[in-house]
């Protein structure tokens, strides 16, 4: 047996490194005779090779580049560094790293379609590998550019694509609301459009009805998708409604046709024309509708193949959504009712690996989530199972300890976790308090020290008192230079002042008063507790998501999401 390993890995060794010279080989051949062929024709070599041989498509892609920076085009070179990307499909840190290239010196270009797509590229490829915060990022960059130039189609795509990623994150209400908008603006295309327009209207079709059903809409969902039905056929993208249908069928316990039609769709999925249409969501969700058709058909050993075709995926992709949750439980029941002990524990373990990443990937997501997986219920039945087949199996000592060691991170994990939630929930207690904080504007005799004298520090402490009385705070882009200016001063006696009398810098202090103004505004006024975490950062004057937050917690040790929820809860 270890002599067929040997032999194995001496083979192994051999391929490498004959591909390896191979791609030396494909890589010597003269950039210089390839350069001399036409973009075109490289760009056709480059796609013919990228299906079949990898190490030939690399050397049309380099040589596409080359040639692009020898004619110092931008557009070409850009062109150049896609090809390089897309040969690293499955590597994401090569892949962005390319793309990243391209995007450095589409900034400097006056173009309507970079760098918007090389961002949709980004978070498109980060959200088919499951790295949705990631993604989101990407799209939201994306779609500042887009507005910028107003690209009225790139900035349908990267909304449409948002909303995705927010019906993943368990926000129907506001994927519905997005996808009805793209759906106004694709469907003015449609007039004297091209197929692609056609395409583009019926994939929003199709993520709209499936955002339907999620939000237990399963009447829309129903006529919406029998309109599609009617104006798909004939076209590849029929399939996917094919799918919704079947899973509509299970809602409305018409089980055997929802079998039906979700297999066919799935065998129309597999042919090379539609793999472009049929994302690793539509796979969960067809694996999973005939997992529980199964179930309510009381097949339950049919359903479990499919239950565990989703664990399959979910292992080869990483794609974790919290849809995925169910399929465990179901297995994980199956596997009770049979006193399959050992099957039962191992899902059980894969279950609560994959919870640890949808929380930590998922911070926004739905409560709901934590309410229907009860961490504490599952470690506590984990600890009944082990002592359980301790005592049947006799099980090793060795074997003992790392199931021991792995409750113990978990308990670890979890008392981490309610800690921080306890802190944070005293941290909001505290900020409900109503407490007004007076500055003390008495002018204190440091003349000598702050090079002052009094009478300008009462004005400066005088106007400083009306412009936060006045909230000029919020204006955006304020710089102590602009308050000096209103002020009737200068920047260095403002800063100096603030720093000494209201013991902050500058930009603390305009923080601190934005934070204090936008977390009473949220208290008095409930219809700011529905806006979203960006428009609350415009609000209250900044013009970053991202500084906003990381001002509020360092303002208030909590995060705005987590405030504005609690604020919620205890409306409700």
């Amino acid at each position: 047996m270890r002599l067929k390993r040997l032999l194995l890995y001496i083979i192994f060794l051999v391929t490498l490194n004959q591909n390896f010279i191979y791609s030396q080989n494909e890589g010597a051949k003269p950039l210089d005779s390839l350069i001399k062929l036409d973009f075109e024709e490289l760009k056709k070599k480059f796609y013919n090779h990228s299906k079949t041989n990898l190490f030939e498509a690399e050397v049309y892609a380099k040589a596409y580049l080359q040639k692009g920076k020898n004619n110092n085009n931008v557009l070409d070179i850009i062109e150049g560094y896609r090809f390089m990307s897309r040969l690293y499909l499955n590597n994401l840190e090569k892949h962005i790293v390319y793309i990243d290239s391209a995007i450095a010196i589409s900034k400097n270009i006056k173009h309507k379609a970079f760098p918007v797509l090389l961002y949709v590229n980004k978070g498109a490829i980060c959200e088919r590998k499951g790295v949705f915060n990631k993604a989101l990022d990407y799209y939201l960059e994306g779609l500042e550019f887009a507005k910028k130039t107003n690209n009225l189609d790139y900035t349908a795509i990267l909304n449409h694509n948002i909303a995705l990623l927010k019906r993943k994150f368990g926000k129907y209400q506001e994927a519905k609301m997005i996808f009805k908008k793209c759906l106004i603006y694709e469907k003015s295309k449609l007039e004297g459009g091209t197929q692609n327009d056609s395409l583009s209207y019926l994939l929003t079709v199709a993520e709209l009805v499936s955002t339907y059903r999620h939000n237990k809409e399963i009447d829309s969902a129903l006529i919406l998708n029998n309109k599609a039905i009617k104006m798909c056929k004939g076209k590849d993208i029929a399939f996917l409604f094919k799918l919704n249908e079947g899973i509509i069928q299970y809602y409305n316990k018409e089980y055997v046709n929802a079998i039906d039609a979700i297999d066919k769709a799935l065998n129309e999925s597999l042919k090379p024309k539609n793999k472009y249409y049929f994302e690793n969501y539509n796979l969960i969700d067809a694996y999973l509708f005939l997992g529980k058709s199964y179930v309510a058909s009381s097949k339950k050993e049919h359903a479990i193949i499919y239950f565990k075709k989703i664990d399959s995926v979910v292992q080869k992709s990483n794609y974790l959504i919290p849809e995925t949750r169910s399929a465990y439980l179901e297995i994980i029941n199956y596997y009770k009712s049979l006193d399959d002990k050992n099957n039962q524990l191992f899902y059980i373990d894969r279950l609560l690996y994959n919870d640890s990443i949808l929380n930590r990937s998922f911070r926004y997501i739905n409560n709901k989530l934590i309410k229907d997986y009860d961490t504490p219920i599952l470690i506590s039945e984990k600890e009944k199972l082990i002592n359980e087949l301790e005592i049947k199996n006799d099980r090793s000592y060795f074997g003992l300890i790392i199931m021991l060691v792995s409750i113990m991170i978990i308990t670890t994990s979890f008392i981490l976790y309610y800690r921080k939630n306890k802190k944070y929930k005293v941290r909001f207690e505290e900020l409900m308090i109503e407490k007004k904080v007076i500055p003390k504007n008495e002018v204190i005799k440091l003349e000598e020290k702050i090079g002052i004298t009094d009478d300008v520090v009462k004005l400066i402490l005088k106007e400083l008192e009306n412009f936060e009385n006045n909230n000029g705070f919020l204006k955006t882009n304020l710089t102590s230079g602009m308050l000096a200016s209103k002020l009737n001063t200068n920047s260095k006696y403002l800063t100096k002042v603030i720093k000494f009398y209201r013991k902050k810098t500058f930009t603390t202090y305009i923080n601190d008063l934005r934070i204090d103004h936008i977390i009473q505004q949220l208290k008095t006024d409930s219809k700011l507790q529905n806006y979203t975490i960006k428009a609350l950062a415009s609000e209250a004057g900044f013009n970053s998501t991202e500084v906003f937050s990381k001002s509020f917690l360092k303002k208030t040790g909590i995060y705005p999401s987590y405030f504005v929820k609690k604020l919620q809860t205890q409306k409700h």
